[in-house]
């Protein structure tokens, strides 16, 4: 690690979920990392904070030469840094990368950086619209419990891991197989940056309509993705997903599939499926079972949800398959705690339950609020939502339909207006408000953060359930409901 004393790191939009804990993977490799964003919010300002990265607010040329960390007295031995590492939402016309360019700067973007650094010979990737984080960390953590130690990248904070990043010496990597662009200038998708070998595939619902202009074109990705497996590789997949059945045929390595099975009086077609009629309406129980082998397994889980219980079954596949004893996977999966901002509950009162929830698309939506009208049965929910900018376009509203069924109401707020990969116009939350209310959503646009706040706050709907659902920070509001909140409460 001292080897690389001296050397320097720059990373235009460090604040990124998987940028952060790969800036932190270059201080404890000895560098000096420095590192600049315009949206700098929480959990990663924080998380980059604690481990004393600093961040210079905004995009300035300045801050790829030495002379303005000179003044700032911190002291680099070349001019420029030895590596600039680009986030995939940084434009091409952005400042930083453009002087990064024009001094013939060694430019990555992240995914080839973990191509080059945490891949390994036998390389997980988990791949699909939804579930891939999760389904990531609570494999990590399996494979942990059995003693392979793996390399891994979550793409979020997980409660079981320090960090969202790990190197180690061992053969084993699992990775978050985003199917998003890799960056502004390498429009091929994250995961075919990693080599897979194996892969978890959850589902193939189309989205991220900024890029992938039609259904097909997103499927075709995918289908690419599974052709590309070795013959001697495995392909572990959800026939639950949409569009998985179609993609499925062009594997030539084995197949093995599974599915959540809600009810007994249908029969099942994937070689595992849970047991409803063991787990006894315990919604911490799950009972696994495969029709082939005749094997059956019983976890406990900490997570709520359907689609956390898919998740689960689809990780517990993959280990098997992979030869881990079922006695790793159940103490995994009993101690697995989850993802900050995955439904995660940061307000918990008897009548009352602010919850923080990283749903941004609407298959992300969907599972999310069937899981809280599970278990908040009879509550208000009230869902303030921001998408993520692949959800963003006109032919994306149409996704939305029957997606927020479960809720009492659904607040859009002020949304911050981007560009979209192509450059075409996006809907702004008054049209997105107004078209979920023509399907006959009970929604309403708040551009106004104060007014918001207020109205909700005012609000007396008796038990009553908030849940913050988008990729961003929504200006951290979040903190002022609960102050609001705790002083109406006492």
């Amino acid at each position: 690690m001292l080897n690389n004393k001296g050397k320097w790191v720059h990373f235009i939009g460090i604040c990124g979920v998987t940028m952060a804990p790969l800036a932190n993977v270059y201080k404890l490799k000895g560098y000096t990392v420095t590192g600049s964003d315009k949206g700098i919010f929480p959990p990663m300002s924080d998380y980059l904070k604690r481990r004393k990265i600093n961040i210079e607010l905004g995009f300035k040329k300045e801050h790829l030469d030495k002379n303005y960390y000179l003044r700032k007295g911190i002291n680099l031995e070349s001019k420029y840094p030895d590596i600039v590492i680009v986030g995939n939402r940084v434009w091409l016309s952005n400042i930083e990368y453009k002087y990064a360019c024009e001094n013939n700067l060694k430019i990555k973007s992240f995914p080839e950086i973990l191509e080059e650094q945490v891949v390994k010979s036998n390389s997980i990737v988990v791949a699909g619209t939804y579930g891939k984080t999760t389904s990531t960390a609570i494999l990590a953590y399996i494979f942990e419990k059995s003693g392979k130690k793996p390399s891994f990248m979550i793409g979020g904070l997980a409660k079981n891991f320090k960090d969202g990043i790990r190197i180690t010496n061992t053969d084993w990597s699992i990775i978050e197989g985003d199917e998003y662009i890799s960056s502004r200038f390498d429009p091929e998708s994250k995961f075919f940056h990693y080599k897979a070998r194996f892969v978890l595939l959850t589902s193939c619902a189309w989205e991220h309509t900024d890029y992938f202009k039609t259904e097909e074109s997103y499927i075709s990705n995918f289908k690419k993705l599974i052709g590309s497996l070795p013959n001697d590789g495995l392909l572990v997949a959800n026939l639950n997903g949409p569009n998985v059945d179609e993609v499925i045929k062009y594997a030539r390595c084995k197949v093995i599939t599974y599915e959540l099975n809600l009810f007994d009086d249908k029969l099942p077609k994937a070689d595992w499926f849970n047991l409803p009629h063991k787990e006894s309406n315990e919604r911490d129980k799950i009972v696994i079972f495969n029709k082939n082998t005749r094997e059956e397994i019983t976890l406990k889980t900490l997570l709520i949800g359907d689609h956390n219980k898919e998740n689960i079954i689809g990780c517990t596949v993959l280990a098997r398959e992979l030869g881990i004893k079922s006695i790793y996977i159940e103490e995994a999966v009993r101690r697995f705690k989850g993802i900050k901002r995955r439904l995660e509950i940061i307000l918990d009162k008897e009548n009352l339950k602010i919850i923080d929830d990283h749903a941004c698309s609407p298959f992300k939506v969907r599972g999310s609020l069937k899981a809280l009208r599970n278990k908040y049965e009879n509550w208000y929910i009230t869902i303030i939502f921001e998408p993520n900018i692949g959800n963003m376009t006109k032919k994306s509203l149409k996704l939305f339909d029957n997606v927020f069924n479960g809720a009492n109401e659904i607040i859009i707020p002020r949304i911050k207006l981007l560009k979209s990969i192509k450059g075409e116009k996006l809907v702004n939350g008054n049209e997105l408000s107004s078209y979920l209310s023509s399907i006959g959503v009970n929604s309403r646009y708040i551009d106004n953060d104060s007014k918001l706040v207020k109205y909700i706050v005012d609000q007396e709907v008796g038990k009553r359930v908030i849940c913050f659902m988008g990729a961003y920070s929504f200006r951290e509001m979040q903190k002022d409901f609960i102050r609001l909140f705790e002083c109406k409460l006492n």
